[in-house]
């Protein structure tokens, strides 16, 4: 995929953007789009199961081609946050909750995927852009715990954000959400409480505003957050790593993520869903991230598979089946 193809995201900033500044239904259309378009499109258009040649993955790599996108991203991430607080500040109770769960689909959907993008980096410009949008959306411990958590137990009974097989949605999201920020706690509390620092200044200025948008703030938030760790719940499902004793793991490999190559929404999520390889070289540019047909894959992307896991007889009886192939290859392998 060529990186101006990932301007794809801007569909789905205007869909946002008019369900936020026109009154009700307009809002719906975010909520179809996420939900119902995206996997359409991802069925009509198959899958890209291609990879970046050897010139351009020198080419790509050494001109920072990958920053633009998610920099004109975090202008749009913090106009939307703007807008919606102008709108609630004169709209009704329904009428705020409405657009603050459009503006958390948009601030959660993409915002922290390109968060997640650039926590990785350890240059200031993307690692100070990434906590400003964390701490938009009150998961600033996120950029914490991710890098030197997630990607250090990824898929073991250490990691908070690995689901376990046989485990609810609803039960996973308890507990990774308060779990995931006691073990950020446990590994960088100064860091944290900075995060938490700026959060709680994106709530006061909201609240100099009143309760209206305040309201709209936080709700966008919980909205932002909670996607973020069903897709969490999605990406590991039922994967673990072979204990090797003393508490250690066998190496990450493709196989402990499940990925999907749907085409449109790896642009929209920013080649997020080839997770294998983001495990693999957590510092590579999403536009080098590669295709790995020994990964686990998944019969939709993300987004179709929200929908799946919010219902947990459905989501276990496709997945775990996969699941159980999985375990039967994995052990006939070692």
């Amino acid at each position: 995929m060529h990186p101006i193809q990932f301007l794809a995201f801007l569909c789905f900033t205007a869909i946002a953007f008019y369900g936020v500044v026109q009154p009700f239904p307009a809002m719906i259309f975010s909520v179809a789009f996420v939900f119902v378009a995206i996997p359409i499109i991802d069925a009509i258009l198959g899958t890209d199961k291609t990879n970046p040649t050897a010139e351009q993955e020198k080419s790509w790599k050494h001109s920072k081609i990958w920053g633009p996108a998610l920099y004109l991203y975090a202008i749009t991430h913090f106009a939307i946050l703007i807008v919606g607080g102008m709108v609630a500040l004169e709209s009704n109770w329904p009428h705020v909750l409405g657009i603050a769960f459009v503006v958390g689909l948009y601030t959660g959907g993409i915002g922290i995927t390109v968060g997640h993008e650039l926590c990785h980096k350890k240059e200031f410009l993307p690692r100070t852009t990434a906590e400003l949008l964390l701490a938009s959306v009150w998961y600033q411990h996120f950029a914490v715990e991710h890098v030197r958590g997630h990607h250090l137990h990824v898929s073991t009974p250490e990691d908070p954000a690995s689901a376990r097989h046989g485990e609810d949605v609803y039960s996973f999201l308890v507990r990774s959400i308060v779990r995931s920020f006691v073990h950020a706690l446990k590994i960088d509390a100064g860091k944290v409480w900075m995060g938490v620092a700026m959060a709680m200044a994106f709530t006061a200025l909201s609240s100099f505003f009143g309760a209206k948008v305040l309201g709209f703030f936080l709700f966008q938030a919980v909205v932002a957050f909670v996607l973020l760790e069903l897709v969490n719940y999605i990406e590991h499902y039922g994967l673990s790593r072979r204990p090797l004793g003393n508490g250690r793991y066998e190496k990450v490999t493709p196989i402990h993520s499940w990925n999907s190559a749907h085409k449109f929404s790896n642009l929209l999520l920013f080649n997020l869903q080839r997770h294998s390889d983001h495990h693999a070289m957590a510092n590579l540019p999403y536009t080098l991230l590669k295709h790995h047909e020994s990964a686990p894959q998944l019969p939709s992307g993300y987004p179709g598979m929200i929908l799946l896991a919010l219902i947990p007889p459905l989501w276990f009886k496709l997945m775990d089946p996969k699941v159980e192939l999985w375990k039967r290859q994995t052990s006939t392998s070692t």
